[in-house]
């Protein structure tokens, strides 16, 4: 395979406290083709910025990989149970407001129909031809802890033909 030919698409401000639970980043984006999300120390107009968010008022800061510390008893109510508390994740469909399934009957997935990824500082994300609908990235946490959150990130967000 060829080495992607990367195209800025977007340098967006995510909210460690967003509105609803999901920061909606692009409005859309579609398959197939890949996205290329990279946490950057500088704003959209060059200033630097911190590569750093907070959970609480009582935790030290984390970067966009999460923290490990006290992550464990909460993981059954992270938004995404895969990936460390604190940790940048994003999705593609959905809504502001989605939670995931935790029912029985939610055998397709926590979030069936959305794809759901752990995005940390940097991640390049596949997308099928059949992968479409808004692009959302947020803290990984319980939706308790959101009114606890501070701080924004900034990221790169790339695209590359497949």
């Amino acid at each position: 395979m060829a080495r992607p030919s990367w195209k800025d698409l977007v340098r967006v401000r995510v909210s460690a406290q967003p509105e609803g639970l999901w920061n909606m980043v692009v409005p859309y984006v579609y398959g197939p083709r890949l996205l290329q999300l990279t946490v950057v120390a500088k704003d959209d107009k060059g200033k630097d910025v911190s590569k750093k968010w907070k959970l609480s008022g009582t935790e030290e800061e984390c970067s966009p990989d999460g923290s490990l510390e006290n992550g464990t008893p909460q993981q059954q109510s992270l938004l995404v149970s895969t990936a460390p508390r604190g940790a940048m994740v994003g999705k593609i469909g959905g809504s502001t407001a989605d939670l995931p399934d935790t029912s029985p009957a939610g055998a397709a997935g926590p979030y069936a129909g959305r794809k759901v990824f752990v995005s940390g500082t940097y991640t390049v994300v596949g997308l099928a031809s059949t992968d479409c609908g808004p692009l959302f990235l947020t803290m990984n946490d319980s939706p308790k802890g959101f009114c606890n959150h501070s701080g924004d990130l900034w990221v790169l967000i790339e695209e590359a033909p497949l």
